[in-house]
């Protein structure tokens, strides 16, 4: 009975030393069924930390305060888009746009467009001549829809060399001198040959511009693969039945 005695004094030793049952229970905290452990120490309690959800129970409304919106959600939720191409077209008929207002924000240029993919290219001045009649003088004004954030450029027509009116690139321009100021959607009237302005009714908030985006930069950004400053250019070689 002795040597029993003994090694049962022995056995609790082997726990390490300070080690103080209380109540016959051990300080790690009592598992019964359904009851998570947990931990009684007071810095395991942070009070900007939701209740942990009971892990015995599978309905996640058990706890609805684990599912209360963080009070620096608009912190985690912010993110920045990083526009890495911008489209050189016109405005469809169903979308309202709005045009950068400032000379700084447009771009007289020469452009080409090819007639099978509609795309638009942008041609060094030093070729203009070498290939007339199919450089367009085209100013490129900044311009954003409702519905993207990323900026657009829209080309329209100038008058050519012979100045001949065109009502459609005429109608164009006020259009976008307009929507400097206003949320609009352009149509075009077949009848009357010229584009038609339709203002929103709303008094729709005024957009909000990429503030690191200059027009160089947007430039760069629409041409990118698309500028033509040789006459081997494929849409030249095209042209000229080469290829």
């Amino acid at each position: 009975m002795e040597n029993l005695d003994s090694n049962s004094n022995s056995g609790n030793r082997h726990f390490g030393d300070g080690f103080q049952p209380q109540g016959g229970e051990s300080t790690f905290g009592a598992v019964s069924d359904g009851v998570c452990p947990t931990n009684n120490s007071e810095e395991s309690h942070v009070s900007d930390v939701p209740p942990a959800p009971n892990c015995s129970n599978s309905d996640p409304f058990a706890n609805v305060e684990s599912l209360r919106l963080s009070q620096n959600f608009s912190a985690l939720a912010a993110v920045k888009a990083v526009i890495t191409t911008v489209a050189v077209r016109k405005p469809n008929r169903h979308e309202f746009v709005r045009v950068r207002s400032g000379s700084e924000w447009r771009f007289d240029t020469g452009c080409l467009t090819d007639k099978e993919s509609k795309e638009v290219y942008l041609v060094a001045p030093a070729l203009h001549a070498a290939i007339p009649g199919e450089v367009q003088p085209t100013v490129l004004v900044v311009t954003i829809s409702r519905n993207s954030p990323v900026p657009f450029l829209w080309p329209i027509t100038l008058p050519g060399p012979d100045g001949r009116p065109n009502r459609w690139n005429e109608s164009a321009l006020e259009a976008a001198r307009h929507a400097e100021q206003s949320w609009l959607r352009v149509a075009s009237d077949m009848t009357a040959g010229c584009y038609v302005p339709h203002v929103a009714a709303a008094n729709l908030p005024d957009p909000v511009w990429p503030a690191d985006l200059t027009l160089p930069e947007l430039l760069r950004l629409a041409f990118r693969g698309r500028f033509i400053d040789s006459l081997d250019h494929i849409i030249l070689r095209k042209l000229r039945g080469e290829v």
